[in-house]
């Protein structure tokens, strides 16, 4: 890309995104002296850790476990819905999911987690069932908010960066897609819209899920990277930023 051309203006757009970082942590409750600490510590901090990503992974895994459960036919029923399924044991359990896609788990406390933030239910006290979607709902603590911010900053830093690195007389096709739509509706307008695309864009979520695969690893030596697709409806509330 090459160097800013008016660093002026770079250094404008660094204070906005300085302003942003600050008014999402106020709302967090972070007080003005821990992120005074904490961007202290990042700039004497050599080494670069993640532990949004290991927050996250927990949350995750289990959503990994019920998607699971949803698309491997070894953990459906012969109509294609979720069976029921043992808690413990061998075979199609859901101890052998929990092995499978989050080892690092225990297993009560994914089947804790299924049962409050997911659609599943306990039935005849040793076994589980699936009731509806494989969604998990985030639990709403400012710690587990700033880690999924950060994971979602990340990812789309990530594929802006790749796209803004491609010259622009490269061959179409190379990119990843990064598109977004904006209008403008009332509240009430647009409280309905969200209402009307949620269902169509979780269709859409699904579809594009059963092109991934859960597994970090196909073979003992493939190294594999975490890859997906994030979409979302915003309205810009005017006070981030």
């Amino acid at each position: 890309m090459g160097p800013p051309t008016d660093r002026e203006l770079m250094v404008a757009l660094m204070v906005e995104m300085n302003h942003i970082a600050q008014d999402v942590c106020r709302q967090l409750g972070v007080s003005p002296q821990e992120q005074r600490r904490a961007a202290l510590r990042a700039r004497k901090t050599q080494t670069r850790a993640r532990p949004s990503a290991r927050l996250i992974a927990a949350i995750e895994g289990a959503g990994d476990v019920l998607s699971t459960w949803r698309r491997d036919r070894r953990y459906r029923g012969t109509d294609g819905s979720p069976r029921v399924l043992p808690i413990r044991g061998a075979g199609a359990t859901l101890a052998t999911l929990v092995r499978q896609c989050a080892p690092q788990i225990p297993l009560a406390e994914v089947l804790a987690t299924i049962c409050s933030h997911g659609e599943a239910t306990i039935y005849k006290g040793d076994r589980v069932a699936l009731l509806g979607s494989s969604a998990i709902l985030t639990p709403r603590t400012p710690e587990v908010t700033l880690a999924w911010l950060l994971t979602q900053f990340r990812h789309v830093a990530d594929t802006t960066m790749h796209n803004a690195a491609i010259p622009a007389n490269k061959v179409k096709g190379v990119g990843l897609f990064q598109r977004q739509v904006a209008g403008f509706l009332s509240e009430k307008a647009f409280r309905q819209y969200a209402k009307d695309v949620f269902p169509q864009l979780q269709e859409l979520l699904s579809q594009l899920e059963a092109g991934l695969s859960l597994g970090r690893r196909a073979k003992p030596r493939a190294n594999r990277k975490e890859c997906g697709v994030g979409l979302f409806v915003y309205q810009d509330s005017g006070i981030i930023g």
